[in-house]
């Protein structure tokens, strides 16, 4: 069985999997009283699709592209369990962010957790020490920047940043860490990005004002996912 064949059976499993997933997040049961009133999102028919297509990237990138940060099988096969966690997690958030505007702690601390898990066993299997050590200044770095950022934001009196999107960039940083600084450095620089051309995008459209805010949880994911799968192709350029 040849790499993509792999990837596509993943991904194909994961948006299945993915289909009470979109039905549970249509719910809406993790809205808070003062929510109630907010226009219902809809449909949520883009959930196992997403879920799919990047469950099926990831295990593309963690076994088919070669990576010293992944020295063997028991690596990887942590490694995946734990990416595939954290994928979930990400669409949730992206998910109750999109209507709320919010990143429910109910859902960031497990992953949280999770996470530091994933990579401590990864570290123990075979992964070594190094990238352990990377993931956790990693997502140290990055949680201390957004919180830089959050209070500035909150002094100029705006909320576009807050303490969710903190909590986030903690979780994409460590993710990311663990293959190398590059990946690091690239997603959270994408995210940026692409929060940037959301922004402006939203702006046109008239869809918010300038001193309004938006959910960026899900521009800083896309950019995390960016970072991590074209990362490679730089070919450690940037450190």
């Amino acid at each position: 069985m040849n790499d993509l064949a792999v990837a596509v059976g993943v991904g194909v499993v994961a948006a299945v999997l993915g289909i009470p997933v979109g039905r549970w997040l249509e719910a809406t049961t993790y809205r808070k009283p003062d929510e109630d009133d907010v226009p219902h999102p809809g449909r949520r028919w883009w959930v196992p699709l997403v879920l799919g297509l990047v469950s099926a990237l990831t295990v593309h990138r963690i076994w088919f592209v070669e990576d010293d940060a992944v020295p063997g099988w028991p690596v990887a096969l942590v490694l995946t369990a734990t990416a595939l966690l954290v994928i979930l997690s990400c669409v949730c958030l992206a998910a109750m962010d999109l209507d709320v505007h919010r990143l429910p702690d109910r859902i960031m601390w497990p992953t949280m957790g999770f996470l530091g898990a994933g990579v401590t066993l990864a570290a123990l299997v075979g992964g070594g020490f190094d990238p352990w050590l990377r993931s956790v200044l990693a997502a140290v770095a990055s949680g201390g920047f957004y919180l830089v950022l959050a209070l500035v934001s909150l002094a100029r009196g705006s909320l576009a940043l807050g303490l969710g999107d903190v909590k986030l960039a903690v979780v994409l940083g460590g993710a990311l860490g663990w293959y190398g600084w590059t990946e690091t450095v690239a997603g959270i620089y994408a995210g940026f990005l692409v929060g940037g051309l959301v922004a402006v995008g939203l702006l046109v459209a008239r869809r918010v004002s300038w001193r309004g805010d938006f959910a960026y949880g899900p521009p800083m994911m896309v950019g995390a996912l960016l970072g991590f799968l074209l990362a490679p192709q730089m070919g450690g350029g940037l450190f």
